[in-house]
């Protein structure tokens, strides 16, 4: 069409000029059926903004209703914008959507013509825009060995608490810490597995390595498999 303008300037000037045109590049077929099709089918390219494809869509609508063929169904501007909703990416009908429920939940009620989801799906495009280069901005730069030292160093300060609480047996302990930790099993004797403790208690169980749940020493709650509470002997 660019090329017919230009070889022929001032001949493009209305609707049906336009149409007549396309008529003698389609070999005087009606290009309204194939239109229509394309209508029905098509989706916002990646490379498009919802502009663009708003434009396209018109377009294709210009031609289907210029067409002269009876099977031609016409577009109206409902189906513009129906068509122009079901044609944008998954994400952004998401986004568009949910800015829909807000305005309704204000009690206002959003434009849902063809324009109006065009101006609010650029609205998109431009958020998702800045949030994506705000995003690298402020990405980190990975820097060799870092991300291993941290992990390495947790790993060595969570390491001895588990080595010394798994390699001190009961035996081994001081006798003023046996009697501490009978005393504590003797007062948890009341409660079931994995019941719920009071704060002191709980915090006696924490400082003496006694699991909350089954009442053992030499563990904690966190992946205890015990089925039965521990019963100190009188």
């Amino acid at each position: 069409m660019e090329n017919r303008e230009s070889s022929h300037p001032g001949q493009l000037i209305s609707i049906d000029a336009i149409f007549q045109a396309l008529l003698d590049i389609f070999q005087r077929c009606d290009p309204g059926p194939k239109a229509y099709d394309e209508f029905l089918r098509t989706r916002m390219r990646p490379e498009e903004t919802a502009v663009d494809f708003l434009n396209r869509l018109l377009s294709l609508s210009v031609v289907i209703n210029s067409s002269k063929d009876p099977t031609v169904h016409r577009i109206t501007d409902e189906e513009l914008a129906a068509r122009s909703r079901a044609g944008l990416p998954g994400w952004m009908m998401q986004q568009l959507r949910e800015k829909h429920q807000l305005l309704v939940s204000l009690h206002q009620v959003p434009d849902v013509s063809a324009w109006g989801l065009a101006r609010t799906a650029m609205e998109i495009e431009q958020n998702r825009s800045h949030d994506q280069v705000t995003a690298r901005k402020f990405k980190k730069k990975y820097v060799p060995g870092r991300t291993n030292a941290i992990l390495d160093s947790r790993v060595q300060h969570h390491q001895p608490n588990r080595q010394q609480r798994s390699s001190k047996r009961f035996q081994d302990l001081e006798e003023q810490d046996k009697d501490a930790i009978r005393a504590l099993q003797k007062d948890l004797k009341p409660y079931e597995l994995k019941a719920t403790l009071p704060s002191g208690i709980l915090k006696r169980c924490r400082e003496l390595s006694v699991c909350e749940s089954c009442h053992r020493y030499g563990h904690n709650s966190k992946g205890c498999k015990a089925r039965d509470v521990f019963s100190p002997q009188n």
